[in-house]
C-alpha cells in the first residue's frame, strides 16, 4: 500500500507543476443518475467518471468498449473481439474470468447485462445515439442490486432537446465499413431521435468475420416539467469464431483458426421496449418509472463436429420494473427509495432452462449535518427465487432456491468548492450467479445445487480535486471478498470459491490543460487482487494485471486541425485456470499421471506478457464536415488480453492440458467521414 501511495503522490505532483501557475478551468454543474435520479455530480459519494458526447465524437470509435478502453482505461477482454469488439467483456475491480458477472452494464439506467454468461449486445446501442456515459468505480450495489459489485456502467442515450442530424462512414483494414446515421427532431413538446448503423469486417484472423446491425428510437412527450416515453433497440449480429490458440501468448499460428472452429459462427437478435417517465407529484416528490422488457436469441452452429452441428441455441428474455420516489426534505437531505422487479428466462435448445425471479427494496438518504458535509447511508434487500431444469437423462432434473442478500452503504461526503469533494465510505455489495453459473462443461452438466449469493465488503476514499488547469478525480479501495462465484477450471464446474480474496489499490483520473491548445489525460489502476488464505494464499488472481494505465493527448493546431494520440498499457498477469490446474498438478509417481496437468504442463505460472498498445488519429474539420484519418497499435504489438489454462480438444477426441490465447488484431488504418446538418 505504501508503493501505491508514493506513486500516486509523484504522479500528482507531475501534474500540479505542469498547472500550477495557469488560471483555474471555467467549471460547471455536472449531473449524473448515480442514485437513480438525475443530480449534482457533487452530491454522489463515489469515483464517478463521465464520458461526454464531445469525448466521444473526438475518438471516433468502432464500438462502445473502445470509448471505455481509450476514454476511460477500462481493461476490455473477450474470445473474438477484432475490430468492432463484439462479445467484448469490460470490468471493473479485477474479477478475472468472472469480470463479465461482477460489472454492471446499463441503458439508461436499466440493467442490459444478459441473465447468462453471454457478453452484452453493445451494437444494438449506435454510438452516435450517446449523450454521455457514466462510470461509476467501486460497489453500485445499493443502486442497482445484483451484479454491480465492482461498478456500474450507465450509457444514457441523447437528452438534448434540439434537432440534431448526423452521418458517418467509415473504411479501414481488413475491409472493415461502418455507416451510421442520427436523426433527432423536436416539435413543441414531443423529441424523437432515431439511430442506426451497420458494420462489416473481414477480419484479421482466419474465420474471423463479423457484421452487425443496431437501431435505437425514442419518443418522448414534455407535459412540463414531466414527461413519459417509448424506446426500442434492436440489433442483428453475424459472428465468425476463429477460437483460441493452443499454447503460451506468442506461440503457434496466430491468424489461423482452431481446427474445430472453421466455419463456427455465432449469429444472434436482440430486441428491448422500454417504457417509462417523470412524475411531480409535489413540489418536493418526484416519481420515475420504467417498465423495460429485453428478448433474445443466439444460435451457435460448429460444422466440425457433425453431430453437434445446429444444436447451440440460446433464448432468453427477462421483464423489469422499477418505479422510484425522490423525497426533499429540505433541511433533512433528499431521500431516494424504490422497488426492483426482475422477472428472466432462458433455455438452451429447449432440454434444459432456468428462472428467476427478483424482488428487492432499497433506500438511499443524503442528510446535510453541517455547511457541505453530508452523511450517506442506504440499504437494499433482494430476494431471488431460482430454478432450473437440466437435461431429462441427468439424476437430479430439478432444483429450486430462495437466495437473500443485502447490500448497504455508509459514508461522509464533503464539498471543498463546486467541482471539488472527498469523501470517506463503508460499503457491502453481493451479486448471485447467474444461470450459466448453474451448469458447467459440455454436455451441459447440472451440479445438482445453485451457488450462494458472492459478499463484498469495501472500505474507499476518495475524491474530486481542482489544481489550477488539472482536475484529478482518485480513490484508494480495499475490498474482501468472500464467496467468490468463479469457474472452476479442472474440475470443469462453477464454484463459490471456500478462500477469501483482497483487493487493494487505488484509481487515479486526470485532465490536465497544458495550455489552450494541448490537453492530457491520465487513467490509472494500480492494484494487488490476491487470495488471503487456502493452497492461494497471497498469489494474484489470475487475470487480475498489478497496473493498468491510460493516457491521451490532444493538441488543437487550429479550429480545423487537430492531432491526438493515445497509449494503453495492461500490465503482466496469470493465465486463467492456472491456480486450479497447478494445485491438481498430479504425482508423478502416479500410475496415471499421464492424465495429470503436470505431466503436459511445466510451467503453470508462466504470466501472459504486459502490453502497450498506442493509437495515433488525425481530425480535420470543414464547416459541418469531419474527417479523420487513425491508425490504431501504430507499433504493430503482438498482444493477447485474453488466455488461460485447461483442457483444449487439439484434435478430434484428443484432449490435452495446454495453456491457450486468444490474439489481438495487429496494426490497423481507417479513415471516416461525418458531416453534421
Amino acid at each position: 500500500m505504501k508503493k501505491i501511495t508514493l506513486l500516486l503522490v509523484c504522479l500528482s505532483q507531475i501534474f500540479i507543476t505542469h498547472a500550477i501557475a495557469a488560471e483555474n478551468i471555467k467549471t460547471k454543474t455536472v449531473e449524473v443518475t448515480s442514485r437513480r435520479i438525475l443530480e449534482n455530480i457533487q452530491n454522489i459519494q463515489a469515483n464517478v467518471q463521465v464520458i461526454s458526447r464531445e469525448n466521444i465524437q473526438d475518438l471516433k470509435p468502432n464500438s462502445i468498449p473502445q470509448i471505455l478502453n481509450q476514454l476511460g482505461g477500462l481493461t476490455i477482454t473477450g474470445t473474438s473481439l477484432g475490430q468492432f469488439n463484439l462479445g467484448a467483456t469490460v470490468g471493473i475491480g479485477s474479477y478475472g474470468e468472472a469480470n463479465i458477472n461482477n460489472t454492471l452494464i446499463l441503458l439508461n439506467g436499466q440493467r442490459i447485462n444478459p441473465i447468462d454468461s453471454a457478453s452484452v449486445s453493445w451494437e444494438m446501442i449506435p454510438i452516435d445515439s450517446i449523450e454521455r456515459i457514466e462510470v461509476i468505480r467501486g460497489s453500485a450495489s445499493v443502486q442497482y442490486g445484483n451484479r454491480a459489485v465492482g461498478g456500474a456502467i450507465n450509457i444514457v442515450t441523447s437528452e438534448v432537446e434540439k434537432n440534431y442530424n448526423k452521418v458517418s462512414a467509415s473504411y479501414g483494414s481488413f475491409d472493415t465499413q461502418t455507416i451510421s446515421a442520427l436523426m433527432q427532431t423536436k416539435s413543441n413538446d414531443i423529441l424523437f431521435t432515431i439511430s442506426a448503423n451497420d458494420q462489416k469486417t473481414k477480419g484479421y484472423r482466419q474465420n474471423s468475420s463479423a457484421d452487425a446491425q443496431g437501431m435505437n428510437a425514442r419518443l418522448t412527450k414534455f407535459f412540463g416539467e414531466n414527461n413519459i416515453f417509448i424506446g426500442i433497440n434492436a440489433s442483428h449480429r453475424f459472428t465468425e469464431s476463429p477460437g483460441g490458440v493452443v499454447g503460451f501468448v506468442g506461440e503457434g499460428n496466430r491468424r489461423a483458426a482452431k481446427w474445430n472452429n472453421i466455419g463456427s459462427f455465432f449469429e444472434g437478435e436482440n430486441y428491448v421496449v422500454n417504457l417509462g417517465g417523470i412524475l411531480n407529484l409535489h413540489s418536493k416528490v418526484k416519481l420515475e418509472t420504467d417498465i423495460f422488457y429485453n428478448t433474445s436469441k443466439l444460435l451457435y452452429e460448429e460444422p466440425a463436429r457433425a453431430n453437434r452441428a445446429n444444436d447451440n441455441i440460446y433464448d432468453r428474455w427477462n421483464l423489469n420494473f422499477s418505479p422510484r420516489l425522490k423525497i426533499d426534505l429540505s433541511k433533512f437531505g433528499d431521500l431516494v427509495t424504490g422497488y426492483d422487479f426482475i422477472h428472466a428466462y432462458g433455455t438452451d435448445n429447449k432440454l434444459s432452462n432456468a428462472k428467476l425471479i427478483d424482488n428487492s427494496i432499497y433506500i438511499m438518504h443524503r442528510l446535510p449535518l453541517i455547511n457541505s458535509l453530508d452523511l450517506n447511508s442506504g440499504f437494499r434487500r433482494q430476494i431471488e427465487k431460482a430454478t432450473a431444469n437440466d437435461m431429462p437423462t441427468n439424476n437430479l432434473p430439478t432444483s429450486n432456491k430462495t437466495a437473500q442478500a443485502d447490500a448497504w452503504d455508509i459514508g461522509f461526503n464533503y464539498k471543498i468548492s463546486q467541482s471539488e469533494k472527498v469523501y470517506i465510505k463503508y460499503n457491502q455489495a453481493f451479486r448471485f450467479p447467474n444461470i450459466d453459473e448453474f451448469w458447467g462443461g459440455y454436455p451441459r452438466a447440472f451440479s445438482g445445487a445453485l451457488l450462494t449469493p458472492q459478499k463484498d465488503q469495501t472500505y474507499q476514499v476518495g475524491g474530486d480535486f481542482q489544481v489550477g488547469t488539472t482536475k484529478i478525480t482518485t480513490s484508494f479501495y480495499h475490498t474482501y471478498t468472500s464467496d467468490q462465484i468463479r469457474y472452476d477450471s479442472y474440475n470443469n464446474k462453477n464454484i463459490n470459491d471456500p478462500f477469501d480474496v483482497k483487493r487493494i489499490g487505488a484509481y487515479l483520473s486526470t485532465m490536465s490543460e497544458l495550455n489552450e491548445k494541448l490537453v492530457f489525460y491520465t487513467n490509472l489502476n494500480l492494484q494487488d487482487v490476491s487470495y488471503t488464505e487456502g493452497p492461494n494464499k497471497n498469489k494474484t488472481v489470475p487475470l487480475s494485471p498489478y497496473l493498468t494505465i491510460n493516457a491521451r493527448l490532444t493538441y488543437k493546431i487550429d479550429d480545423r486541425l487537430s492531432l491526438g494520440a493515445i497509449v494503453n498499457y495492461v500490465g503482466s498477469q496469470f493465465y486463467a485456470g492456472a491456480h486450479d490446474l497447478y494445485n491438481n498438478k498430479g504425482d508423478p509417481a502416479d500410475p496415471y499421471y499421464e492424465w495429470a496437468p503436470g505431466y503436459a504442463i511445466n510451467n503453470f505460472y508462466k504470466k501472459m506478457p504486459s502490453y502497450a498498445v498506442t493509437n495515433i488519429y488525425a481530425n480535420y474539420k470543414i464547416d459541418s464536415l469531419d474527417a479523420r484519418i487513425t491508425i490504431n497499435n501504430i507499433t504493430n504489438t503482438r498482444y493477447s488480453a485474453f488466455g488461460g489454462m485447461g483442457l483444449p480438444e487439439t484434435s478430434l477426441g484428443v484432449l490435452t492440458y495446454s495453456p491457450y490465447y486468444y490474439p489481438s488484431d495487429p496494426r490497423s488504418v481507417f479513415a471516416s467521414l461525418s458531416y453534421n446538418f
